[in-house]
């Protein structure tokens, strides 16, 4: 089935509206982003990606919803998103990969910044956000394993901040915003499907 129509987005929207979304696939109860669209399309617990849908969304709302807090799985922000990922089509999946990409280097990667300075690994990381390469990366991943030693420094020093690991984590979600990356995928230009 690869028409995405307004009885299939009334069935995801009732979807939603009463089931949570679960880390990984799910079941018929508590099905994932992907599979709670293809329930409310064709009735069956898959997390394949529709032909409708983006496929450069889907992989990214597959990584995401795994990815992010249960809380924010399950907001009513993200809720209402998800009707309007299928029927995105696969014209544009140059600009949504785009869009994925410069999220990854501009905003989650500097956000990982401090933890590389404390364990070594700030300058081959600051310069693998800046060149935005495969070549950075590679240095910046041979920094990383040459620096293996530092991890069980990072790890006691985690322990310690326990404390504040709860606000530090609920910072670093809000800050990467997700949701955010995947309605500009969604939407590309602000202009709902």
């Amino acid at each position: 089935m690869t028409d995405y129509t307004t009885d299939h987005r009334l069935n995801l929207e009732a979807y939603l509206a009463t089931h949570t979304l679960p880390k990984g696939l799910g079941h018929e109860e508590s099905a994932c982003t992907l599979a709670a669209i293809n329930i409310a399309m064709s009735g069956k617990l898959t997390d394949d990606i529709p032909d409708c849908m983006s496929e450069v969304l889907g992989k990214a709302a597959i990584g995401l919803q795994d990815a992010m807090p249960d809380e924010m799985r399950n907001s009513q922000r993200y809720k209402q998103l998800i009707p309007d990922m299928p029927g995105t089509g696969r014209v544009q999946e140059k600009e949504r990969l785009a869009i994925m990409l410069d999220w990854m280097w501009s905003v989650v990667l500097p956000q990982l910044q401090p933890i590389t300075d404390d364990d070594g690994l700030g300058s081959e990381w600051r310069l693998m956000c800046e060149d935005k390469t495969a070549d950075a990366a590679y240095r910046a991943a041979d920094a990383a394993r040459a620096a293996a030693y530092a991890a069980a420094a990072h790890a006691a020093r985690a322990v310690d901040a326990a404390t504040d690991y709860a606000a530090a984590r609920a910072e670093f979600w809000a800050t990467i915003d997700p949701i955010g990356v995947l309605e500009r995928m969604t939407y590309l230009k602000g202009a709902k499907p």
